[in-house]
């Protein structure tokens, strides 16, 4: 409980971030803290058997409601955010970092999927591990994932991943993430 508590105030403060402006209407308006909250509510009725019905309800209730399917059993750290989530699709064996940020029609698939801390998962752009080979495809910590983006194999620390198949055109210096870089945005605005 305290765990799911102290995420939630993380991913509040992460959504507060991105929308410093009106933040109880941003709230009530935008769908994206609305759908970290429900799964993360779907992630605390999970551990206990008795509310697993009620899990899998959330987890309908996202899907049907704003078109997003993360299951109670997606491990995820703090600071997690969602930027125009619809269509967002997570393997029930994915495990999310923290700070991640994921926008759109992004799909984590296959039962061997990690994704590091600090790492950006733009606009369609499909993370997918090979459930036969059972390969571990890893995200390291510190990751840009471009729209478009097909990633089927494991990307080093602080990389720029673009292309299908996804390779890395670029490395980014150390510190050099999205919530980096929107900090820096909300002092300099």
């Amino acid at each position: 409980m305290k765990n799911t508590l102290s995420c939630i105030y993380e991913d509040f403060k992460v959504f507060k971030l991105v929308h410093p402006n009106k933040i109880l209407l941003n709230i009530f308006y935008l769908p994206s803290f609305k759908i970290v909250f429900i799964f993360r509510l779907s992630q605390l009725f999970y551990r206990s058997i008795v509310f697993i019905p009620l899990a899998y309800f959330l987890t309908i209730l996202n899907d049907t409601i704003h078109g997003v399917w993360i299951g109670p059993k997606v491990v995820v750290g703090k600071g997690f955010y969602l930027g125009h989530p619809r269509g967002l699709i997570v393997n029930p064996r994915v495990k999310i970092g923290q700070y991640c940020s994921i926008i759109q029609q992004v799909t984590l698939g296959g039962p061997c999927t990690e994704i590091g801390d600090n790492v950006s998962i733009n606009a369609g752009a499909k993370i997918i591990s090979d459930p036969v080979k059972r390969q571990i495809v890893r995200i390291n910590n510190n990751c840009i994932i471009a729209a478009g983006a097909i990633v089927l194999k494991s990307m080093p620390e602080g990389s720029v991943v673009v292309g299908i198949p996804a390779v890395v055109v670029k490395k980014m210096t150390k510190g050099d993430n999205w919530m980096a870089r929107r900090k820096s945005i909300n002092k300099i605005g």
